[in-house]
């Protein structure tokens, strides 16, 4: 039940702002491996992404915008492109240089991370008064690129950029943990929004649901060797 009011506060301060954005709803894509909330049912279209060296990537843009801005994920994918693991890996840092040579002020230009991700966040201020906030995470050969632009007087778009998901080849939301020198462990009870919890972590506030976990699988265990 603390979960569950956490979850609903934790909504209501995200959307209570401008009142379109009550259309708000969590978008998936399994054959892309991401999930992320929209305000609206998003076009999906085919391009492509020009890699560092100059490899042309296929990639999937998907759009959708309201009174409160525009939206969109570039789902950029290195599988199968010849391009180097340095290549790859530095993909974020090239996506995120590309927005750096706009005419905009860059307000903020540092690191990110979502389900503990590794990612890169920039938010700049456009010469029409609007402001785009950008984040920026790779894994596993493919690269995410949310974008939203919000015009003049609308509230920070960061729930757009923080509502990314990533899935794995099985289909449940990858998490990680991780150490001061970047080392990550993978949590292996993982899953998507709205997921039975017994199937794993659906979302930040399930940590707290796998901590309680724990203490009651070495509670009964500490019972179990205690009756023999």
């Amino acid at each position: 039940m603390r979960n569950i009011c956490l979850v609903s506060i934790m909504f209501a301060l995200m959307f209570s702002a401008p009142a379109s954005a009550q259309g708000w709803f969590m978008f998936e894509d399994k054959s892309e491996f991401f999930t992320v909330n929209f305000p609206a049912e998003p076009t999906v279209s085919v391009t492509t992404f020009e890699s560092e060296s100059g490899l042309t990537l296929p990639a999937k843009l998907y759009e959708a915008g309201d009174a409160s801005g525009d939206y969109s994920i570039t789902v950029v994918n290195y599988n199968g492109s010849g391009a180097s693991i340095t290549e790859t890996l530095g993909g974020m840092a090239y996506a995120a240089w590309n927005y750096r040579k706009g005419s905009g002020e860059i307000t903020f230009d540092g690191y990110g991370q979502v389900d503990r991700i590794t990612g890169h966040q920039l938010q700049i201020n456009n010469d029409d008064g609007s402001k785009t906030y950008v984040a920026i995470h790779p894994h596993d050969a493919r690269l995410f690129i949310l974008e939203a632009t919000t015009p003049p007087g609308m509230p920070p778009a960061l729930h757009f950029q923080n509502s990314i998901g990533i899935f794995d080849q099985e289909g449940m939301r990858v998490r990680y943990e991780i150490d001061i020198n970047a080392q990550t462990e993978r949590w292996y009870r993982g899953g998507a929004y709205g997921e039975d919890p017994e199937q794993g972590i659906a979302d930040l506030y399930d940590v707290f649901e796998e901590q309680e976990y724990q203490r009651e699988l070495a509670a009964q265990a500490e019972a179990a060797a205690a009756a023999e």
